[in-house]
């Protein structure tokens, strides 16, 4: 395992690095196909156009799927992962190195093509030993960047599903995921009108500095406590020190605990906005809620007793919690499939270049996820997952 990693890790896919991605799909499949899975792609779909992240290409990379699917009577679970990563795909982090016995570092190896690995080896588990499982597993390149491209595969593919597996990176102690927040994008955009800053100063308009009144505004809606979140960056705006400014924006990121939550935190950014043609500065927003919360229902707290009894038959101390990430699991819950998510491997130090993996997590979660899918499917779920 820890050699098809390191082989993983090797090929840069990274920021919407086409030729990295496609090295990484044809990887994949012809592992996928070797299981005797029915392998298509899914054309990625347009995104707004003022959406900025590591998805740089025009029409953006296709979503992989993967169909070894049994027939009706049984139960057929959801796998999802990603293959690209937030890493620079020419930066000096490239490769995978071991630091000592017990882990390695490397870009994407806990997120997550440490899942990844995770995922086809399970799978191949199964074929080889529990071939009655019946799975799709689906692999799309633009999670780090939001899944705009690929949410509406997400959510066609949920609905032929019952239940979801995510194979992003464990919690810090090795836990589950059970319980997510809600995600949004946001932009920005100020126009005000440019002079000389020295011979004309009073006649300009300086988009700048509405913009920076417009963030000291909008990052005071923070309040951890109710896990209302507002990040600000990247910005942009000016083009020399003597001339004011007449153009200025500023991209930025919410996180929300609730649906409700999420309309307050919305409606109030974008209540800034401001002025027209006529009367600058002109301040617009626009806005995105892309990813909704992900709860710990009834369904999903099922399938993590089941998860949490077969690490106990394991020898595994394995608990469930939440964090503030997100995945995509918020949208595939979203379309009606319970998920657990959490199901990667063991790492730390997440989107930086000291990303690490604890190897031995490696066989570890195969074999849990592996026996995870048999319980579940045996189970028919017949009470527990929702109706076809």
């Amino acid at each position: 395992m820890e050699k098809r990693l390191a082989d993983m890790v090797a090929i840069a896919s990274g920021r919407d690095h086409q030729p990295g991605l496609d090295c990484m799909r044809a990887l994949l499949s012809a592992r996928l196909k070797s299981m005797g899975a029915d392998v298509s792609e899914l054309a990625a779909a347009p995104r707004p156009a003022w959406i900025t992240g590591n998805d740089l290409a025009e029409n953006g990379s296709p979503t992989l799927v993967a169909r070894r699917v049994k027939g009706r009577g049984v139960p057929t679970l959801l796998i999802a992962g990603h293959m690209d990563t937030v890493h620079d795909p020419v930066g000096d982090f490239q490769k995978l190195s071991r630091l000592d016995d017990m882990r390695a570092t490397g870009p994407g190896a806990a997120d997550m093509k440490g899942g990844l690995e995770v995922a086809l080896t399970a799978l191949e588990a199964l074929e080889k030993h529990s071939p009655n499982v019946s799975w799709i597993c689906l692999i799309n390149a633009d999670e780090e960047a939001g899944s705009f491209r690929s949410a509406a595969h997400l959510a066609q593919i949920a609905k032929e599903c019952h239940a979801g597996f995510i194979v992003e990176p464990a919690l810090p102690n090795g836990g589950l995921v059970v319980e997510r927040p809600g995600s949004g994008q946001f932009m920005i955009d100020v126009v005000g009108r440019a002079a000389h800053s020295g011979r004309d100063f009073a006649n300009g308009v300086s988009a700048v500095n509405a913009l920076a009144h417009s963030i000291v505004n909008v990052a005071a809606l923070s309040d951890v406590s109710r896990q209302r979140i507002v990040n600000i960056g990247p910005l942009q705006g000016g083009d020399a020190t003597n001339i004011v400014a007449d153009h200025a924006r500023a991209w930025g990121n919410i996180r929300f605990s609730n649906d409700s939550e999420g309309a307050q935190l919305s409606g109030a950014i974008a209540a800034i906005a401001s002025g027209d043609a006529q009367n600058l500065p002109r301040i617009t927003v626009e806005m995105a809620l892309n990813r909704p919360p992900k709860p710990c229902t009834e369904h999903v707290s099922f399938l993590a007793n089941v998860a949490l009894a077969v690490g106990h038959d394991m020898g595994l101390q394995l608990s469930t919690g939440k964090t503030g990430g997100v995945s995509d699991a918020n949208l595939i819950q979203a379309a009606g499939v319970p998920c657990l998510d959490g199901l990667g491997v063991r790492g730390g130090n997440l989107h930086r270049t000291d990303e690490f993996i604890e190897l031995d997590s490696l066989s570890e979660r195969a074999t849990l996820l592996a026996l995870l899918l048999m319980r579940v499917s045996a189970d028919r779920g017949a009470n527990i997952f929702r109706a076809h």
